[in-house]
């Protein structure tokens, strides 16, 4: 009896039988009972059988070809139909690119042998670490041809770091990266205030940790003014929650005006505590102008809000207790300075006092020489004018006046006296002047030099001559000159 011809749209109600085969190989399912098992292996064996003759007689002829792209679509439905719908295979990365649309392409190898990959940008943005190349990794996807260049290759779902988790390795990662810039560096972090009057709690509004946060503040500081900022805590959307709270609360900083933030949750396993490895949440934190103080999980427990936060603590109690001073602490802390400072002023005081007294005792001393130095140089005074006699110098100012009276009685004479002298002095003046002279009939002869004329040897004949009278002059010229006398 002969087989019907092989149909390769007989593929597509295969594809019960081909999930039920995929359980084989996917290790998360459940096993098949064995009855169940026995047929489906027996089943997938007599399809290769039939696919195979049929395949013989579908390769074409030399009157008939193939075309490339049917023969293409035939690998991929044969691959389809044969190959388990997902495959984990172990290699390492090579030539890792990212394109511009976002998809990455790469080679996934070991010693001998090598497979084209490609992962999908959606795929790319849900994994959790940064593929590299040497990385020892595991792929997860299923094996298909790319038609339009006949390229068989691995159609990558999702990849899993070998050795340590996903998670782990993203960790070291982020923390590498953020080291590097910095922002782990203790000298960029914000001071936590030391008297805090105004916190504000990111946390989810359920659980403990909000009760044991609370109870722990208002125990140590009862005045403590506490606000809630609810946020989730765990999930895909959380890390989104709490950057939009701290964003919120920074925006809104001149109105609310807290002195810190503290952002605290409970325990939970790597997984549920992965929203505070979140590098979009680092940068938030790092730029809040409000201090920050992280409590998140239990003790072993450290995430990269932890590191990047202004302070960290193993557990939201711890850092409540580390943020918010006890009352009673204080109390005994002021107790104890007032007395250190009751002691230190009562010292200041006794030592003032004792150089008072000092100061006091040398004041008193200087002032008793200064009084017994003072007593001496009177004494001395004392006895210097006991010395003079008082009566002599008295006398002797009499005299001086009694002259002085003398004197002033004599002052008319004189003055008489020098009226007199005066008199007679003009009276002469009168008698001896020129004027006087020409009044009684005599002249004065000059010469044309003014010199007066006293005897005939002064002139010469032709000289001209000046003579004064009584009332005027006479201009002359000598003759001849002529000596003769008066009598």
């Amino acid at each position: 009896m002969a087989k019907a011809p092989f149909d390769p749209m007989k593929t597509a109600s295969m594809r019960t039988a081909r999930e039920k085969k995929a359980a084989l190989f996917n290790p998360d399912t459940p096993p098949l009972p064995p009855e169940e098992e026995r047929a489906l292996i027996e089943a997938t064996a007599l399809a290769n059988e039939i696919r195979h003759e049929d395949a013989l007689l579908l390769g074409g002829t030399a009157d008939h070809p193939l075309s490339v792209k049917s023969v293409n679509s035939l690998i991929n439905q044969t691959l389809a139909a044969t190959l388990p719908p997902q495959f984990f295979i172990a290699g390492e990365l090579s030539n890792f690119r990212t394109y511009d649309r976002g998809h990455a392409f790469f080679t996934l190898k070991e010693t001998g042998a090598e497979l084209p990959c490609v992962l999908w940008k959606d795929g790319l943005a849900r994994l959790k670490f940064r593929p590299k190349d040497g990385l020892a990794v595991i792929a997860c996807g299923n094996i298909k041809l790319y038609e339009p260049q006949g390229k068989l290759q691995l159609y990558v779902e999702t990849l899993f770091p070998q050795g340590a988790g996903a998670l782990e390795l993203a960790f070291r990662q982020l923390c590498e990266k953020l080291k590097a810039e910095g922002l782990f560096d203790p000298a960029r972090k914000r001071p936590i205030p030391r008297l805090p009057q105004r916190i504000v709690i990111i946390t989810s509004r359920t659980g403990d940790v909000l009760h044991d946060v609370l109870t722990t503040a208002y125990r140590r500081f009862p005045g403590l003014h506490t606000m809630l900022f609810p946020v989730r805590v765990q999930g895909d959307q959380s890390a989104d929650d709490i950057i939009h709270a701290i964003q919120l609360l920074n925006k809104n900083n001149n109105k609310l005006q807290p002195d810190l933030i503290l952002l605290v949750r409970g325990g939970g396993s790597l997984e549920d505590l992965w929203p505070f490895n979140d590098e979009r949440l680092a940068h938030a934190i790092v730029a809040s102008t409000i201090p920050i103080a992280t409590g998140i999980g239990h003790e072993p427990d450290t995430t990269i809000a932890d590191l990047v936060g202004d302070l960290r603590g193993p557990t939201p109690t711890a850092i409540t207790e580390l943020t918010i001073p006890d009352v009673r602490v204080l109390l005994q802390d002021l107790r104890a300075k007032s007395a250190i400072l009751t002691r230190d002023l009562r010292r200041t005081v006794e030592l003032a006092k004792a150089a008072l007294d000092r100061q006091r005792l040398e004041l008193t001393a200087a002032a008793r020489q200064n009084a017994t130095r003072s007593h001496q140089q009177i004494e001395q005074l004392c006895k210097q004018i006991e010395r003079i006699e008082p009566r002599h110098a008295i006398a002797q100012g009499w005299r001086r006046v009694e002259e002085s009276q003398r004197k002033l009685t004599q002052v008319p004479l004189q003055i008489a006296r020098c009226r007199d002298r005066l008199a007679s002095l003009e009276t002469h003046l009168r008698v001896v002047s020129p004027q006087s002279v020409l009044e009684r009939g005599f002249s004065i002869t000059t010469d044309a030099n003014g010199t007066v004329v006293r005897s005939a040897d002064q002139v010469k004949k032709g000289d001209l001559l000046t003579t004064r009278l009584r009332d005027g002059n006479i201009i002359s010229t000598v003759g001849k000159p002529k000596q003769a006398s008066l009598f």
